[in-house]
């Protein structure tokens, strides 16, 4: 999502000026959108809604991952970061007062890379309570978990890693599709069997949790490179997950 600053701040860049960059209305609304209105650090997470100056302004502070200018709390790591892109949503954080004095205080110990887990943090737990449908009947879960598993079986079996084949042209497509395919649709069923868990039986609650884990080891593999051995195996019952028999 790039949403542009105000035009004067679009000359001030074009004449070389050093004034970070004002964010937009729109940005700060998408940023209260995806926070929820509550300090995006998970550890606190408090109500901003709740405090309030005078004439109704809110205290919630937006908080850069990257220093809006060249110099800053974590400036150095991503030092090549135009003016623009320091001014978006991606790079800013609705943070309560508190946590953002503390994150900046601390650059050494609130890195970019744990600023951007809390904003991945808060999203999902958006997407979670606001995003995520909950059925009132087992097929009609079974419907919308189908269509995720069978999109997923699809890169597996075109895919997919076998035994004895060493094709890198196929191991390519199976990396891109693993992070294009397979881990959103993993996010999705985990959020939307996580919503409908009352549906679930017994049996089905325990390979939902063991399946829980074989989706957050793929997701380490392949987008942190974790490639520790021993990974959890995808349960062969999590294919028939809420469907009942005929």
């Amino acid at each position: 999502m790039a949403i542009e600053p105000a035009g004067a701040y679009l000359r001030q860049m074009a004449a070389g000026s050093t004034k970070r960059l004002k964010l937009s209305q729109p940005a700060k609304d998408w940023l209260w959108s995806e926070s929820g209105g509550h300090c995006q650090n998970p550890h606190c997470r408090v109500d901003l809604h709740v405090f309030v100056e005078r004439d109704g302004m809110r205290i919630g502070e937006f908080a850069h991952i990257i220093p809006a200018s060249a110099v800053g709390p974590r400036a150095d790591e991503a030092s090549d970061l135009t003016a623009l892109d320091r001014a978006q949503p991606e790079n800013i954080l609705l943070l309560c007062p508190t946590c953002h004095t503390i994150s900046d205080k601390a650059p050494l110990a609130y890195p970019s890379e744990k600023l951007r887990g809390w904003k991945e943090q808060s999203q999902r737990a958006r997407a979670q309570a606001f995003g995520t449908p909950a059925f009132e009947t087992r097929a009609q879960a079974r419907e919308h978990v189908a269509a995720l598993l069978d999109a997923n079986r699809a890169v597996f079996d075109l895919y997919g890693p076998r035994a004895g084949v060493f094709d890198d042209d196929r191991a390519d497509q199976w990396r891109r599709h693993v992070v294009s395919t397979i881990i959103p649709n993993n996010q999705a069923l985990q959020r939307v069997l996580h919503a409908n868990r009352g549906l679930l039986t017994s049996d089905e609650k325990a390979t939902f949790h063991v399946w829980a884990v074989h989706a957050q080891e793929l997701e380490e593999r392949h987008q942190a490179g974790d490639w520790t051995a021993g990974s959890t195996r995808f349960p062969s019952a999590m294919a028939s997950i809420l469907e009942d028999e005929q």
